[in-house]
């Protein structure tokens, strides 16, 4: 039971010299927000991002919320994910609401003692020894893997313990009734067999049919449904990587130095708990410790050498114009472009580990913003040139005619599929009220009945629907149909034949205080997450960053 309430995200413990995860996974992230002299010159104070509560909000904070919020959930869980589109997205909003957050602390004067800022850092398991306690060498190596110096640091830390004293306010709404507690232990506890059968499309979809006057009328119902995304076109030069793998060097000892602080990640894998912790001889992994250090040493080259390209594109004077072709040029590189894409889109020959569409979206007509800093990939290091820009558009009827008569059908299909199954439903409770099982109900509709093994909410449901079906019978009783649920290539209707409950006067004493914890965790999330929502509609904030404003 205890495995089962526990059952959320792991801090990973490792303690790792991010040298070695810098060349494959933060290289983009730091290649967005590490400045170049050409980014101060753009002065990007005056560069305006937004607007909240009638007061603009300049790129540069906007800038620091979203870099403050990746790195934060870098250090507070020990995770690197890639810089994906919905990572982006993700880190978008939250960089929203920091800023929100933050100003509203400042209006109200919050303050935070030095000595609440050692004991958080000191808190994070991150930069935790094997023995639990802090350890001042992993932390400064972490930073320093970052690009954060103790000071930016300290004020990330500042920060985001002001942001748990303003949360802390709604998070007091966050208390759990002796109901909620037994209706949990019950939803976690209790055991299910569950017989159902999908209702396949095929039933409906060859009798419909959609007329170019009913997707005239879905158009003009919504015609920003089908609104045409933003596009950008760029041309650009590169800088792969692998042609600075001659010239990189990996300073002696680097590769046992990084063996040293990262020893968890060589440990030998066993089964027997009770076995002597082993871990992987150095000379057995030197050998790929220091490929990793030789490419991020060949990547800082590359992006050495696209930064000095960057200053040979800025203007030279006041009032100047770049010049992208000539630096080219100069450098002998070759100039390469693509044809116009949109933030989704896939970009063909692009190094996907690098945030070229992030880039390409936030060049505009200047000449200061009409090419990027440097792009920086795994493989390859880019520099960005603005050619054309074309704004999101509500196309005319006539002109995606093809896709609202593919939407309308499928809306059609969806609605024929729906009444299909109510219609089954409605005959299935029918027969079952007077006596029939499940099966019995469902045998004149010729449709396969499927059934589960017994689970619960602890055990993976092996099902092909295992996560739809747990999720629609947590809440029925005994006997009972579940309600009818869209899946994959049809509608599932599902019967719990069985469901066997514990008594929670014998077994909630034992999870109490852990199963308390968990469900006022969710509350927390949900309560705090409304809040920040409530800052921003107060705040009526004005979001020039979003894609569809191009």
């Amino acid at each position: 039971m205890a495995m089962l309430i526990t059952r959320f995200h792991k801090l990973i413990q490792s303690k790792v010299l991010w040298y070695f995860i810098l060349g494959v996974i933060i290289v983009s992230f730091v290649g967005f927000f590490t400045p170049t002299m050409r980014s101060s010159n753009r002065q990007q104070r005056d560069v305006t991002a937004g607007e909240l509560s009638g007061k603009k909000v300049s790129m540069e904070e906007y800038r620091r919320a979203y870099h403050n919020s990746y790195i934060w959930y870098i250090l507070s869980s020990g995770k690197m994910i890639p810089m994906t589109e919905e990572m982006n997205a993700a880190l978008h909003k939250e960089a929203w609401q920091r800023v929100a957050v933050l100003r509203k602390a400042q209006a109200e004067n919050i303050l935070v003692t030095d000595k609440e800022v050692v004991q958080q850092m000191q808190a994070m398991p991150l930069f935790r020894a094997q023995n639990g306690t802090f350890d001042g060498n992993i932390y400064r190596a972490i930073l320093q893997q970052l690009g954060l110096v103790p000071r930016q640091a300290e004020e990330l830390f500042r920060e985001q313990i002001v942001i748990y004293k303003l949360m802390a306010r709604p998070a007091q709404a966050a208390l759990i009734s002796p109901y909620e507690l037994k209706k949990a232990y019950h939803l976690y506890t209790d055991r299910f067999v569950l017989d159902y059968i999908v209702v396949p499309r095929a039933q409906v979809e060859k009798k419909v049919t959609v007329s170019k006057e009913e997707a005239q009328a879905l158009f003009d119902k919504n015609p920003a449904a089908f609104r045409m995304q933003a596009k950008v076109r760029v041309s650009y030069v590169e800088f792969p990587v692998s042609g600075y793998l001659a010239k990189a060097v990996v300073p002696d000892g680097a590769a046992l130095q990084v063996y040293n602080k990262n020893i968890e990640q060589y440990r030998v894998e066993t089964s027997n708990s009770m076995a002597t912790v082993e871990y992987k001889p150095f000379e057995k992994v030197e050998g790929e410790i220091t490929k990793q250090l030789h490419q991020a040493a060949a990547r800082k080259l590359a992006a050495e050498k696209a930064t000095e390209f960057v200053e040979a594109v800025a203007p030279k004077t006041e009032g100047g114009k770049p010049n992208f072709a000539g630096a080219a040029a100069s450098a002998g590189l070759k100039i390469k472009a693509l044809p116009a894409f949109g933030a989704q889109d896939d970009l063909k020959g692009i190094d996907e580990t690098a945030p070229f569409r992030q880039a390409a979206f936030s060049l505009d007509n200047d000449a200061y913003t009409s090419f990027s800093d440097a792009v920086i990939g795994k493989d390859t290091v880019y520099v960005l040139s603005l050619e054309q820009r074309y704004p999101a558009f509500i196309p005319t009827f006539d002109a995606v005619a093809a896709e609202v008569t593919k939407e309308a059908r499928e809306q059609a299909i969806a609605r024929a599929l729906a009444e299909r199954a109510v219609e089954i439903d409605q005959a299935v409770v029918k027969a079952m009220s007077t006596g029939a099982n499940f099966k019995t109900a469902i045998a004149p509709f010729g449709l396969k009945v499927q059934t589960t093994p017994e689970f619960d909410m602890s055990t993976e449901l092996k099902d092909k629907y295992g996560d739809v079906l747990a999720s629609l019978c947590i809440n029925v009783p005994q006997g009972k149909l579940c309600n009818p649920a869209p899946v994959e290539g049809g509608v599932l209707l599902a019967c719990v034949t069985s469901r066997k409950s514990t008594d929670a006067d014998v077994g909630l004493p034992a999870v109490r205080e852990e199963l308390t914890d968990s469900l006022s965790r969710g509350r927390t999330q949900r309560l705090v997450s409304s809040w920040q929502e409530a800052l921003l509609r107060e705040g009526n904030l004005k979001d020039l960053q979003k894609p569809s404003a191009e």
